[in-house]
C-alpha cells in the first residue's frame, strides 16, 4: 500500500469511527429484538448474540445495535426498548423464562450509563412501581451461530407464531417517534 493511500485511510478512519454508535439490549429473545430494530432509520447493523456475564453474573440474549448517532441517539433507542420489554419481569420475558432471557441494558461509558438511569427514573416515576431491568456494563460479546442471525426474516411463519405465541409485542407498533420528532 503506497504512503498517500495509507495516509487517506488514516485520515478517514477517525471520521467513520465517530459517527457510528453501539448499544446492547437484552430483552427475552434475541430474535425478537433483532427485529424490533431492523430496518429503522439510522440503525446499521444488528448482531444477535450473549452478553457473557461474569461467574456470578449468567449470560444473556443481547442483541447489539451498531447506528449512525447523526440520525438517531442513544436515547432514541431506549425510547424503543421500554416500548418491547416487560419492565416488571426480572426472571424472564413474556413465555421465555430464565435469567438467560431477564431484560438488562449494558451500557458503555459514562453517558450510556447516564442515559440508561434516567429514562429508568423517568419510566419508573411514571408507573410508581419498581423495574426488574438491570443496568450492567458491557462485557465480553459472544456472537450467536448463523441459524440465529434474521431468524425472522430466515423463517418468517415461524417467527411469527413464536413471538404471537409468546406474548411478545409487534415491533412495527412500536416507535422511536417521540425523541425524533423534533428533529
Amino acid at each position: 500500500m503506497s504512503r498517500f493511500v495509507m495516509l487517506m485511510v488514516i485520515s478517514i478512519l477517525p471520521v467513520f469511527y465517530t459517527q457510528a454508535g453501539t448499544a446492547v439490549f437484552g430483552g427475552g429473545s434475541f430474535w425478537v429484538m433483532e427485529s424490533l430494530f431492523a430496518g429503522r432509520p439510522g440503525i446499521e447493523r444488528i448482531e444477535p448474540g450473549w452478553m457473557q456475564g461474569e461467574t456470578r453474573q449468567p449470560r444473556r440474549q443481547v442483541v447489539r445495535v451498531h447506528y449512525d448517532h447523526k440520525v438517531l441517539t442513544y436515547g432514541d433507542l431506549l425510547t424503543l426498548y421500554w416500548q418491547a420489554v416487560d419492565t416488571k419481569d426480572s426472571t424472564g420475558q413474556f413465555c421465555d423464562r430464565g435469567l438467560e432471557y431477564s431484560p438488562a441494558l449494558f451500557v458503555q461509558g459514562s453517558l450510556q450509563l447516564k442515559w440508561a438511569r434516567q429514562s429508568r427514573s423517568r419510566l419508573w416515576l411514571e408507573q410508581s412501581q419498581s423495574l426488574a431491568v438491570r443496568i450492567l456494563p458491557v462485557s465480553r460479546f459472544v456472537p450467536a451461530e448463523a441459524r440465529h442471525r434474521q431468524f425472522y426474516q430466515q423463517h418468517p411463519l415461524l417467527f411469527f407464531a413464536y413471538r404471537k405465541v409468546c406474548g411478545y409485542p409487534d415491533g412495527a407498533g412500536l416507535s422511536m417517534q417521540p425523541l425524533l420528532a423534533g428533529r
